[in-house]
C-alpha cells in the first residue's frame, strides 16, 4: 500500500500516467455516449498532476505545511480519476460485454461509497482523527436529514426506481395529464418529453407516491394498447352493413402499427339523439405514432362507408338545402353520361348494344379505395369487375402461400377483375390500391339479364378474354402463330363453358 500514500515519482509515475491515458483514450475511440465522461476524468487525472507539481515547488520554496497539503489533494484527486476510470471500464464495458446493464444510480452509489471508504483511507495514514470527524458528521447528518427530508425522500425514490425497474427510460407514461416518453431517472427527478417536444421535471417522491400509467406495458410482455375510434350514422342504415362493411376494410389489408390479433373489429356502441354510435377497437403496437395510426383507421372507415354508400351522420338541426329539379336532372344526366363513358373502356363490352350499355351504366357501383387497401385478395372467389377512373393499382401474385410479389401495375383507365365475374372462379392475384382510387364495381348480377337475354354475348365475351390470355401467353412462353390459333380454341371452349355455367345459361 506504499504506493497509495506517495503514488511513487519518476518512471513509476510516468508508467501509470501513460496507461491512464491510454485506456482513456481507446474508450472514448470506441464509446462515443462515453467520451463526456472520459473528458471529465482526464481534467481531473490532470488537476492531480498540477496540483502535484505545486507540492514540489512548495517543497523547494520551504513551505512543507503548504506541500503536506498539496500532495494529499494530489493523492485525492489522482484516486478519484482512478476510480471513475475503472467504473467507466466495469459498468460501461464489462458489464456491456456480458450483456448485463446496472441501474445508472447503482454506478454512482459504488463510486460515491469508493470516495467515502478512499478518504477514511486517505485521513487514517495521515494520522487525522477521524472519530471526531464521524461524530460530527452523525450529528450534521441528523440536522441535513430533518431539513432536508423532500430532497431525500427524491433521491430514495430514484433509487428505487432504478432498482427495481419499475419505469424505464422509453416507457410512455401517463401521470396526472402529463403523458409523454421517460427521457431520464436521475437522483432527484424523473424527466418526461411529451409528444409536443415539451420536458417536464417531475419530483421522485411525487413519482413514488402516485399512480403512473405505462402505456402499452403488458404483463405478458408485449407492448400493445387497445384504442377506440368512434364514428356516427344515422339510424337509416343497419348495424350489421356497417359493421360488416367496415371490418372487411379493417382486416383486408395489415395497417401498420395495429396488432393482427387481436385483429381489429367495429362495436355497435351506443344510441345517441339521432344517429346510432359505432366505434372501432384496434390494438396500437406502435405508440409512438398513435395519432398517425389513428388517422389510418378513419381513412379505412371513410373509404368503407363510401364503397356502401353510407354517409357519416349530420346533426339533426341541421338544414338541407335542395337543389331545384333542373340542377338535379342536369346532375343524374352527367354521371349517366360518365358511366357510359367508363363502360366503353372495357373491351369485352364492346359487342354491347347502346340499350345494353345502358342497361350495364344504370348497375355500376361507386367503389373507392384508400392509398394501401387491398381491392381484390388472391384465393377469393368474389364475382365483380373493377372499371379503374382514378388512380393506380398493383397487382401481385403469390406462389405456393409464399409472399406476394409484383407483377404488373395498371393505371387509370383501366378495368381488372372480369375473370372472377365471369367465371366465378377464385382471384388468381392479389390487387392493391398504390394511390387513392376511384373505380366503378360492376358485380354479376348487373350482366345476368343481358347475357340471358341473349346468350351469344358470352360467345363474342370469352373469345375476347381468350385472346387477351393466349397472347400474355405467347409473350411469356414464346408460343408460334400454330401453337397460338390452337391454344386460343381451346381456351375460348373452355371460357365459354364456364361462363355459361355460371350464368345458367
Amino acid at each position: 500500500m506504499q504506493l497509495l500514500t506517495t503514488f511513487s515519482t519518476g518512471s513509476e509515475q510516468v508508467r501509470i500516467g501513460v496507461a491512464f491515458l491510454l485506456i482513456a483514450g481507446v474508450v472514448a475511440l470506441f464509446m462515443r455516449t462515453e467520451r463526456r465522461h472520459v473528458l471529465r476524468v482526464v481534467l481531473v487525472y490532470l488537476l492531480s498532476l498540477l496540483v502535484r507539481f505545486a507540492a514540489v515547488l512548495s517543497t523547494s520554496g520551504g513551505m512543507p505545511a503548504l506541500s503536506k497539503t498539496l500532495t494529499f489533494l494530489a493523492l485525492l484527486f489522482e484516486w478519484i480519476a482512478l476510480l471513475n476510470l475503472g467504473a467507466l471500464l466495469f459498468f460501461s464495458v464489462l458489464l456491456k460485454i456480458v450483456r448485463l446493464e446496472a441501474p445508472r444510480i447503482l454506478r454512482e452509489l459504488t463510486v460515491a461509497a469508493s470516495y467515502i471508504v478512499l478518504l477514511i483511507y486517505l485521513f487514517s495514514i495521515n494520522h487525522v482523527d477521524i472519530s471526531g470527524i464521524i461524530a460530527t458528521s452523525a450529528v450534521l447528518t441528523a440536522v441535513i436529514g430533518l431539513s432536508l427530508q423532500d430532497i431525500l425522500s427524491n433521491v430514495m425514490g430514484g433509487l428505487a426506481l432504478q432498482m427495481d425497474r419499475s419505469i424505464k427510460v422509453g416507457d410512455w407514461v401517463r401521470y396526472g395529464e402529463i403523458a409523454g416518453i421517460v427521457r431520464e431517472i436521475t437522483w432527484r427527478h424523473t424527466a418526461v418529453e411529451s409528444r409536443n417536444g415539451d420536458r417536464f421535471v417531475i419530483p421522485n417522491n411525487l413519482v413514488m407516491k402516485n399512480t403512473v400509467m405505462l402505456q402499452g406495458r403488458r404483463f405478458d410482455g408485449t407492448n400493445k394498447q387497445r384504442r377506440w375510434i368512434y364514428f356516427n350514422i344515422d339510424y337509416r342504415f343497419s348495424p350489421s352493413a356497417i359493421i360488416e362493411a367496415v371490418n372487411e376494410s379493417l382486416r383486408r389489408q395489415p395497417i401498420q402499427g395495429v396488432a393482427v390479433e387481436p385483429e381489429p373489429h367495429v362495436l355497435m356502441f351506443d344510441f345517441k339523439e339521432s344517429w346510432a354510435q359505432y366505434a372501432v377497437r384496434y390494438w396500437l403496437t406502435d405508440i409512438v405514432n398513435d395519432d398517425r395510426t389513428d388517422s389510418e383507421i378513419r381513412t379505412r372507415i371513410y373509404f368503407a362507408l363510401k364503397r356502401i354508400g353510407v354517409p357519416l351522420s349530420i346533426p339533426s338541426s341541421t338544414l338541407f338545402m335542395q337543389r331545384d329539379r333542373g340542377e338535379r336532372v342536369r346532375v343524374a344526366e352527367l354521371e349517366r353520361m360518365q358511366r357510359l363513358r367508363d363502360i366503353e373502356l372495357v373491351a369485352i363490352f364492346r359487342g354491347l348494344t347502346a340499350e345494353e350499355r345502358q342497361k350495364v351504366a344504370q348497375t355500376l357501383i361507386y367503389t373507392p379505395f384508400v392509398a394501401g387497401e387491398t381491392i381484390i385478395m388472391q384465393g377469393h372467389a368474389v364475382h365483380h369487375l373493377y372499371i379503374l377512373t382514378s388512380g393506380t393499382v398493383e397487382v401481385r401474385v403469390s406462389i405456393d402461400g409464399g409472399p406476394s410479389s409484383a407483377v404488373r401495375k395498371l393505371e387509370a383507365p383501366d378495368f381488372f377483375g372480369e375473370m372472377g365475374m365471369l367465371t366465378g372462379e377464385p382471384r388468381r392475384a392479389t390487387v392493391v390500391a398504390l394511390t387513392n382510387v376511384e373505380c366503378w364495381r360492376l358485380d354479376k348480377e348487373g350482366l345476368q339479364e343481358i347475357l340471358t337475354a341473349r346468350p351469344p354475348i358470352a360467345t363474342e365475351i370469352s373469345h375476347i378474354l381468350a385472346s387477351r390470355d393466349v397472347e400474355l401467353a405467347g409473350v411469356r412462353e414464346g408460343l408460334s402463330e400454330d401453337a397460338k390459333k390452337a391454344r386460343l380454341a381451346s381456351a375460348h371452349k373452355s371460357l365459354l363453358t364456364r361462363i355459361e355455367s355460371f350464368f345458367g345459361l
